[in-house]
């Protein structure tokens, strides 16, 4: 418990040049832009215990400008990663379906501003959501700690954010490597990072909401019967 106090209230004192760069490891992706691909990847997602999560929306650079509306969604597994072209999809009600389920655990960082989106977007509330900014704060961090921060004190690795690829055309028929490799990560890292504290501190999960303990329990037992 101390170890991961120290960790957060000293985060802005680690040097992340000096740590491995982050990767989606093992994981392979999948690029969603087909109704029959999302029904089926909506079909089939693993679900133990929780899926990572993140969006992406084409910038604007004009003061007054309406926002885009978000165009990219990535969903993170253990195994898989999908990166969703919401705006090249006709039937999206797969995936709405999956959102507002709140048996599905939904992780991510910095999600309000998701939320409010695609709320505007699509009428939707996104369930069973888990911010980890917010889980910092209830351990009692003295510092903001996003994405990249979380990847260097929990997982002592660098995840790479670069500028230029944020602010790219997300809405491309055809996402380049660079936006790819982006918007996996955004996803995959907030998943490794919950797995890694619950691994490392399972005193977190007793601070978890009821619904995220509960889930957890279940898949708990799964492993054991299938072990058994």
């Amino acid at each position: 418990m101390i170890k991961l106090f120290d960790l957060m209230d000293n985060s802005s004192s680690v040097d992340s040049d000096l740590q491995t760069p982050y990767s989606i490891g093992n994981r392979t992706i999948e690029i969603i832009n087909t109704s029959e691909q999302l029904q089926k990847v909506m079909n089939t997602i693993l679900l133990t215990p929780f899926i990572g999560f993140d969006s992406e929306q084409k910038p604007t650079f004009k003061k007054g400008q309406a926002d885009n509306g978000v165009c990219l969604i990535q969903l993170a597994t253990k195994q898989k990663c999908y990166l969703i072209q919401i705006k090249q999809i006709k039937n999206l009600k797969p995936l709405i379906d999956f959102l507002e389920d709140d048996k599905i655990i939904k992780i991510g960082t910095g999600l309000k501003g998701d939320s409010v989106a695609l709320f505007k977007q699509f009428n939707l509330r996104v369930k069973s959501m888990i911010d980890l900014e917010d889980i910092f704060k209830e351990l009692s961090s003295k510092n903001q700690i996003g994405a990249k921060k979380a990847a260097s004190i929990i997982l002592n690795e660098k995840l790479q954010k670069s500028k230029n690829i944020s602010r790219s055309n997300w809405e491309n028929k055809e996402l380049t490597a660079g936006q790819i490799k982006y918007a996996s990560e955004d996803a995959t890292v907030v998943y490794d990072v919950m797995n890694e504290i619950l691994k490392q501190y399972p005193f977190v999960m007793k601070m978890m909401p009821e619904f995220f303990q509960e889930a957890n329990n279940k898949s708990e037992e799964i492993k054991k019967k299938k072990n058994v």
